[in-house]
């Protein structure tokens, strides 16, 4: 008798201790986008269900995804980020794509964020995976700035932007935080050198970032072929003439603060906006 309720109490035990069970993708989906529609900081999921691997975070932002275009938002591009170290990609929204000068309302964001970036813009449509860059050079037309206007809306968002490996995982369900982008005046692709573009952020007149050109630095032309290849095809989206591919950011992230904001690419051109 003794024996049998010690079994009992330790069947007991070790069930109290067992893992919640994970809901599936289209559940922790419906999470990140309840927060988005209540305007709260989005659930850090991948702290909260530290077993789920990166596939499973992506299996999330699919779900995710697949509910942000169903409601009637487009695709505008893609963008790439902790290229080439630990990639992730996503998906741009048209309806995000926004020319320049422009005053942007913060109220939009739960917390925006300003990083300076370069647009790669399609000619040509892609449907099949790139062979290398010369290829890739064949179906980009334009360079554009680009600013993105990402909502860092993460509760712990300080703390993981000292541990990346941390931001880059609880930003990949809800799409790597993608909100807005502010594209400038185009260039032709093969006018400017893109590794060797000179780029200053300012904010209020003062220099917040600014991009560092020497030492061991990823090709933005092979960061937009890992975007092309890896990403958008593999996640079974085709690229259509006029959209852009964001490769990462090049001066920093920037908390987004109310006032006027000068990104200075040199030979690409100055762009000027408001965060209001």
């Amino acid at each position: 008798m003794k024996s049998a309720l010690l079994v009992f109490l330790l069947v007991c035990s070790f069930s109290g201790l067992a893992e919640p069970a994970v809901p599936d993708a289209g559940a922790l989906a419906a999470r990140l986008l309840a927060a988005e529609a209540a305007k709260e900081p989005y659930p850090e999921l991948a702290r909260e269900f530290p077993e789920l691997s990166d596939e499973e975070l992506l299996a999330v932002q699919r779900a995710y995804l697949k509910a942000r275009l169903s409601s009637g938002q487009r695709v505008g591009g893609f963008k790439g980020g902790f290229i080439p170290v630990a990639p992730v990609g996503g998906v741009l929204y048209a309806e995000g794509l926004l020319q320049a000068p422009a005053d942007i309302p913060r109220y939009t964001f739960v917390s925006p964020l300003v990083e300076a970036e370069i647009a790669f813009e399609f000619c040509k449509p892609v449907a099949e995976r790139l062979a290398d860059v010369t290829a890739l050079k064949s179906v980009v037309c334009r360079l554009r700035p680009a600013i993105e206007l990402p909502d860092g809306a993460l509760a712990d968002l300080e703390a993981m932007k000292r541990d990346l490996p941390r931001l880059r995982r609880a930003l990949i369900p809800h799409n790597i935080a993608t909100r807005k982008v502010l594209l400038g005046a185009p260039v032709a692709a093969d006018a400017v050198d893109v590794n060797q573009l000179p780029v200053t952020t300012r904010y209020g007149g003062k220099i917040i970032g600014e991009r560092i050109l020497t030492g061991a630095k990823p090709d933005l032309w092979a960061s937009v072929l890992w975007v092309v290849n890896e990403y958008a095809l593999a996640e079974g989206y085709g690229i259509e003439a006029g959209q852009v591919i964001i490769p990462g950011n090049l001066t920093g992230l920037h908390p987004g603060a109310s006032g006027l904001y000068e990104v200075d690419y040199g030979p690409l051109g100055l762009v000027r906006f408001t965060l209001e």
